[in-house]
């Protein structure tokens, strides 16, 4: 039997406010034909995923998804594998809802938590077998990043995998931005001026991108004993790492 579970962050209301809540549906939606696009190399990306997790389980696995969004990832993704238990967190509670009805079929237990992501992990009972973030922890400064791998791998028995932008050897932060705005703005070509414009400015207000070197060594420093590149998306501004126990 499905099991969703949503548990609240800091005891917080299930009302969530409608302006607040029209302001999550119209940049999710532009988001969302980013997605459908396949302009961010989900489907590759997703594949990926799928492959390791039949490779390296062929018995139940539980799996823990950070920033998890809609869930629509894991709803191509997962029921391919054993996978028996997910759990999904994200500090956006309308996202949790799109994912509960996403993973409503699931032949999995699903528990979906609306919680800061490093008190998540390190407060979870007992350790996932595997961990997966997708374009969410290059929000975060550098110390922090590295604050919450340290959780994530106390939290992980065998391996993680995120899919995270990435800037160029050499390249700063600004030098990135100006190549994403350069590069994506001709290519994105069904995005409106308002929604390109979304993009761009989340992309120059919260992107803190990190170079190849830095992502593998923050794996490392995190205490997980292997760090490696799996993929680089055609733009090459997004890759996919993997980090094994």
């Amino acid at each position: 039997m499905v099991n969703v579970r949503i548990h609240q962050f800091q005891g917080g209301s299930a009302v969530v406010d409608a302006s607040a809540m029209e302001q999550f549906q119209t940049q999710w939606a532009t988001y969302q034909k980013a997605v459908d696009a396949n302009w961010l190399s989900h489907a590759a990306v997703g594949d990926l995923l799928g492959t390791a997790l039949k490779e390296r389980f062929q018995q139940p696995f539980s799996l823990v998804d950070i920033a998890c969004g809609d869930a629509s990832l894991m709803k191509r993704v997962l029921p391919t594998t054993s996978v028996s238990h997910y759990h999904g967190i994200d500090l956006a509670e309308p996202a949790l809802e799109l994912a509960a009805k996403n993973l409503a079929a699931m032949p999995f237990t699903v528990d979906l938590d609306h919680r800061d992501f490093v008190e998540a992990m390190n407060n979870r009972p007992e350790p996932a077998d595997v961990s997966w973030c997708s374009l969410s922890i290059h929000h975060l400064p550098t110390e922090d990043k590295l604050r919450l791998l340290k959780a994530v791998r106390g939290a992980t028995r065998s391996f993680l995998m995120i899919y995270e932008p990435t800037r160029h050897n050499g390249e700063d932060r600004n030098a990135y931005l100006d190549r994403f705005a350069r590069i994506n703005r001709a290519l994105w070509t069904t995005l409106t001026v308002d929604e390109w414009e979304q993009i761009d400015h989340h992309v120059r207000t919260a992107d803190l991108p990190e170079t190849r070197a830095v992502w593998l060594e923050l794996g490392r420093e995190a205490g997980f004993s292997r760090a490696r590149q799996l993929f680089v998306d055609p733009t090459d501004f997004y890759r996919l790492y993997r980090y094994d126990d």
